[in-house]
């Protein structure tokens, strides 16, 4: 059996060889040829499909630092293009200024070098023989002094309008210098000015492009949400660290609260903003991905640069960036309670900065939003979350 099966199998091998040569043709190497390019081409997409793969990756391992970073880079550039374009005012001011100025000198100029002309015309008429002749011919020595005294008088007048002229000149030449390096540098602010503006659209069009993603593809989205809680769960603990330093503070009584405290005002305070709820307190539902969100807050739709109002009076604990949240502004409002603002666009209050009830406090933005520009507001007491709509007035 063993001598039997070998024989078959080198028969096949024999007969598989025979059929090799007989097909031995042309056609056979161009079906090679085309077989390698098309490996080839499958190759490159597993590659592409690679690429394509680390690069969702790497937005879903930090989608919330990538956003971070950009509106961080985006505020300091605006801040930058905003200087550059005061700047460019005042330079443009004095650049008009001078041209201004140089046209009345210029015309002041024209008039002093014809007066000149005319005198020097005089003179020449007059003569170097003619002087000692005039003073000679006086009648009496009084003459003889006043009629010097006159000419010498003359004299000075023209030194001095030859000394204010040169002066001029002068003054002039340095306008028409210094206004060269004033529209030199107006030049150079204006290249500057597009160059941040440039900047700034390509880092709204990356932020556009991670927000697409978040909406857009699932994986990206659950990062998000991932992120978001890791945040939350930070947010929590800065907000314990500045309850606990409240409480070893209580004795100097740094903040006193209104006559009627935050506690008797449920469902009486203001909206901090007009504008549409976008998501609410608790668990809250992503339709498209069948995901959960548990939010301590709420989420208000609302103009970019709106007014952000303190709903009570009370003193600024936190002013400033957070991971996940954008600009955020946290205010005491005594009892323990406590209200938190975020994704502002500018914070107008400081740390320890007293506040009262209707005070515009911070802005509306879209730093760390994921659905545009909104404002994030939460009420605390010792920490706790509680629910925005069950205390602000219908």
């Amino acid at each position: 059996m063993r001598i039997g099966g070998w024989m078959a199998f080198i028969g096949t091998l024999f007969l598989a060889g025979s059929l090799w040569a007989q097909g031995d043709s042309p056609g056979r190497f161009q079906g090679v040829e085309q077989g390698k390019k098309e490996l080839g081409g499958i190759k490159k997409k597993i590659q592409e499909e690679k690429q394509r793969i680390r690069d969702i990756n790497k937005r879903e391992s930090s989608v919330i630092s990538h956003l971070n970073t950009l509106d961080r880079n985006l505020h300091e550039k605006d801040k930058e293009l905003k200087s550059l374009k005061q700047k460019l005012v005042r330079v443009d001011r004095k650049v008009k200024r001078a041209n201004k100025d140089l046209g009345y000198l210029a015309v002041n100029i024209d008039a002093q070098e014809k007066l000149l002309s005319d005198r020097l015309v005089a003179l020449y008429k007059f003569g170097d023989t003619e002087m000692p002749q005039l003073l000679f011919s006086s009648g009496s020595y009084e003459d003889f002094l006043s009629l010097r005294w006159y000419l010498t008088s003359i004299l000075e007048q023209d030194r001095r309008l030859i000394d204010d002229y040169r002066k001029r000149k002068t003054v002039v030449r340095n306008y028409q210098r210094e206004l060269v390096e004033d529209e030199q540098e107006l030049k150079s602010l204006k290249k500057k000015a597009e160059q941040k503006k440039g900047e700034i659209q390509k880092d709204l069009l990356k932020k556009g492009m991670i927000l697409d993603a978040v909406r857009q593809q699932k994986q990206v989205h659950l990062a998000a949400i991932r992120e978001l809680e890791a945040a939350s769960a930070k947010l929590q603990r800065l907000i314990n660290r500045l309850e606990k330093e409240l409480r070893e503070k209580a004795k100097e009584k740094t903040f006193l609260p209104s006559a009627r405290g935050f506690g008797a005002l449920q469902g009486k305070l203001p909206f901090p903003v007009r504008g549409k709820i976008l998501s609410t307190f608790g668990r809250n539902e992503n339709p498209k991905f069948n995901t959960f969100t548990v939010q301590k807050g709420i989420e208000i739709e609302a103009p970019l640069g709106a007014g952000i109002r303190a709903i009570h009076d009370g003193r600024v604990l936190y002013s400033d960036w957070f991971k996940g949240y954008g600009k955020i502004l946290i205010i005491d409002h005594g009892e323990g309670y406590y209200t938190l603002s975020g994704h502002a666009s500018a914070l107008l209050k400081a740390v320890g900065e007293e506040v009262r009830a209707g005070d515009v406090v911070a802005l509306v933005g879209d730093t760390g939003s994921l659905k545009g520009p909104c404002l994030y507001f939460e009420i605390r007491q010792r920490g706790r979350p509680l629910d925005p709509l069950a205390w602000l007035r219908n």
